[in-house]
C-alpha cells in the first residue's frame, strides 16, 4: 500500500470524527427559574447556564442552588450542557465549581477571563477532585473546557493556553465586550477593529485542534445584523457564535451550517477522490474544478460539520460523479 493511500485513510478516519456541535451557544441566566425551564425546549447546540455576568452578586448563592438542582434533574436540554462559572480570582469560582461539577448533566465548563494556562490547570484539578470519575482526566467522557479569551493578556498568552488542558480543553471563545474594554477599542458596526484578535483566535484554535466560538451580537433584536455577523464569523473560520437571546439561535444555526449544495459537493468530492485514489490516479477534474488532497480535506470537514449538526448526507455512487 502506498504512503499516499495510508495518508488518505488517515484523513478519512480523523476528519470524519464527529465533533461537539457548537453552532450557537446560548447563555441562560442561572438565577431565573423561568428561563431555566424554557431552556429545556431550546434547540441551541450548546446551552450555557450562567453564574457570571447575568447574575447579580447578591444572587450568586441562589443561582448556584438553582443551577445545581436543575443540572441534577430528570430533564435536560437537547444540546450540550455548559456551566459558565465566575472567573478565577473573583472569590466566587470555588463555590461555583462545588455546586456544578458533581451534577449529572454537566458536560462542559465555560471559563471566563482565561488569562493563562495555569487557569486551565487549576480548573482541571478541581474537575479531578469533584467530578464523577468518568468525567475526570482519562475518563470515558472527560468534562470539556471552553476557554474564554477576554483580555490583551489572554491574547498574548493564547498559544500556551491552547496547548494546555489535554483531554479537557475543547474550544476557545472570543469575548468582544470585555476585550474592547481591556484594550481600549471602540466597537463599531464594521467590526474591523476586531479582525486581528478574532483571526488570531481562530488560527490558534485550529492549530491546536480546538473549536473557535465568535463574539456576541449585542443588537439581538436586529436579525439582519445578526445574520451579517454570523456569516462573517463563518468566513473567518469560526465554528459557532454566542447567543444572548433565544431568537438568535435559528439564524446562527443556519449561518454556521453547510447548505444542501455544499454538502452534496463535499460528498461527491469525498467519493470521487477515494474512487480515483483506489484506481491509483492523482489529481483529477470534477465539474471543471481540479480536485486534489487539500480539496478532499476541506470536503471531509464540511461533511463532519453536517454530521455533527444532524444534517442529511447524500449517498454518492459512481453515476453521481
Amino acid at each position: 500500500m502506498s504512503k499516499r493511500c495510508i495518508w488518505c485513510r488517515f484523513l478519512s478516519t480523523t476528519g470524519t470524527k464527529t465533533p461537539v456541535s457548537r453552532r450557537a451557544m446560548l447563555y441562560v441566566p442561572g438565577s431565573n427559574p423561568r428561563m431555566l425551564e424554557k431552556s429545556l425546549s431550546n434547540p441551541a447546540d450548546s446551552i450555557a447556564y450562567d453564574l457570571e455576568d447575568s447574575v447579580a452578586p447578591g444572587k450568586k448563592d441562589e443561582a448556584r442552588g438553582l443551577v445545581s438542582e436543575f443540572l441534577n434533574g430528570d430533564r435536560r436540554p437537547k444540546g450540550e450542557v455548559v456551566a459558565r462559572i465566575n472567573a478565577i480570582g473573583t472569590g466566587y469560582e470555588d463555590d461555583d465549581l462545588n455546586a456544578v461539577l458533581s451534577t449529572k448533566h454537566l458536560s462542559a465548563i465555560a471559563l471566563p477571563k482565561t488569562n493563562s494556562a495555569e487557569h486551565i490547570s487549576y480548573l482541571i484539578s478541581k474537575i479531578n477532585a469533584l467530578a464523577p470519575s468518568h468525567k475526570r482526566t482519562g475518563g470515558e467522557k472527560p468534562l470539556k473546557i471552553i476557554a474564554m479569551i477576554e483580555s490583551a493578556r489572554a491574547m498574548v498568552a493564547i498559544e500556551s493556553i491552547a496547548a494546555s488542558g489535554k483531554g479537557h480543553l475543547d474550544a476557545l471563545l472570543f469575548a468582544a465586550e470585555d476585550y474592547c474594554a481591556d484594550v481600549g477599542l471602540t466597537r463599531t458596526p464594521s467590526r474591523e477593529e476586531l479582525l486581528y484578535p478574532r483571526s488570531r483566535l481562530v488560527t490558534t484554535a485550529k492549530a491546536f485542534g480546538l473549536q473557535a466560538i465568535d463574539l456576541v451580537c449585542v443588537n439581538y433584536k436586529d436579525p439582519d445584523v445578526l445574520r451579517e455577523e454570523s456569516e462573517e464569523g463563518k468566513r473567518l473560520g469560526f465554528d459557532g457564535k454566542q447567543a444572548i437571546h433565544p431568537d438568535q439561535v435559528d439564524i446562527i444555526h443556519r449561518s454556521f451550517s453547510p447548505n444542501d449544495q455544499s454538502i452534496l459537493k463535499a460528498a461527491r468530492v469525498k467519493f470521487s477522490f477515494e474512487h480515483h485514489d483506489k484506481a491509483g490516479k492523482g489529481a483529477y477534474t470534477l465539474d471543471g474544478m481540479m480536485i486534489d488532497a487539500p480539496v478532499y480535506k476541506q470536503a471531509i470537514k464540511v461533511l463532519a460539520q453536517a454530521e455533527s449538526a444532524g444534517l442529511d448526507i447524500p449517498q454518492i455512487t459512481v453515476e453521481d460523479i
